[in-house]
């Protein structure tokens, strides 16, 4: 058995005998090589091959050498090309600046003649709403007036216009005689509304359930309140809105009509005419009653221009 020290003296040996036999091999290598380089030498083909090996490399230096300079002339070129380009795009540049500023400078010019004459026009609208409030506060004034004169003073020339829709238009035919139109503002035919009339109109101010009609929906048209209800119902209940309001309307004159539509049109549907015995105490109802709240709905009061009212009965 080796021990310890033995095997690390053999293993030593082993890579020196390993190394002699590399060198051994490497000489002779070498040794062959040079016989080898020195047959080639005076072989007349290796000669031949070598000289042309020469002339090949010089050849693609040269080619090289012309590659580069070709290469150096194209750089000019695109160099000369680019600097070209650039003075053009410089004085592209200054002109588009020139040509921004002046647009600059006419847009400040177009805006400051803007903002002039929104002011100017700003200024009119004012001194119209001036003039419309001084006008609207002498006419109230003048209303107020003839309101409280108990004589038989004539209402205000202002009160005596009549507002046309479409003053081009011939009259509505509808609205003319019902004071209502189912097209409301967006009819083509001419509405002629008074400033001030005997007779004021408030829209839908009566509601019932039994005047829903056709406008009610499928489901709720088939429930039991609505199939219980009666004629009978509405007039109990239109008995009781009238002794509710007209004790309230009676407040500013004297009432001697007072009509309700029983209609299920959606523009016709619950309108209450009341006509007074003077305008004086029509135009106090007007103003009192105007913006006021009854049964959660805001009333819409106005002056209407009714000639009869077998005429304004209408058969739906």
């Amino acid at each position: 058995m080796l021990t310890p020290g033995k095997r690390v003296w053999r293993k030593l040996l082993k890579k020196q005998q390993r190394k002699r036999r590399r060198q051994k091999y490497a000489r002779e290598r070498d040794k062959e090589e040079a016989l080898e380089q020195g047959i080639k030498e005076t072989d007349p083909e290796y000669q031949a091959w070598v000289k042309q090996q020469e002339e090949l490399e010089e050849f693609q230096r040269l080619a090289a050498e012309r590659v580069q300079q070709d290469g150096e002339e194209e750089w000019l070129r695109r160099e000369a090309l680019a600097q070209r380009q650039f003075q053009l795009d410089r004085a592209k540049l200054r002109q588009q600046e020139a040509e921004v500023e002046r647009l600059r400078a006419q847009q400040a010019k177009e805006l400051e003649a803007l903002q002039q004459e929104q002011r100017l026009r700003r200024e009119h609208k004012e001194r119209l709403a001036e003039e419309a409030a001084a006008e609207f506060e002498a006419m109230m004034q003048r209303m107020h007036e003839y309101m409280e004169d108990t004589g038989n003073r004539t209402p205000p020339s202002e009160l005596r216009r009549v507002v046309d829709t479409h003053p081009e238009e011939r009259l509505c035919e509808f609205f003319t005689r019902t004071n209502c139109c189912r097209y409301g503002h967006a009819c083509t035919f001419n509405h002629k509304r008074p400033m001030l009339a005997k007779i004021i109109l408030i829209r839908h101010f009566f509601t019932h359930p039994l005047l829903q009609g056709k406008d009610t929906s499928t489901e709720y048209a088939n429930g039991d309140e609505h199939l219980q209800l009666t004629d009978r119902d509405l007039r109990a209940d239109y008995d009781e809105f009238f002794k509710d309001v007209v004790g309230e309307l009676e407040k500013f004159g004297k009432i001697i009509n007072f009509r309700a539509v029983r209609n299920t049109l959606p523009h016709l549907r619950g309108h209450v005419f009341v006509e007074y015995a003077q305008e004086r105490f029509a135009l106090k109802a007007f103003i009192n009653l105007q913006g006021r709240y009854y049964a959660s709905k805001r009333l819409n009061v106005e002056f209407s221009n009714l000639n009869g009212w077998r005429g304004a009965i209408c058969g739906t």
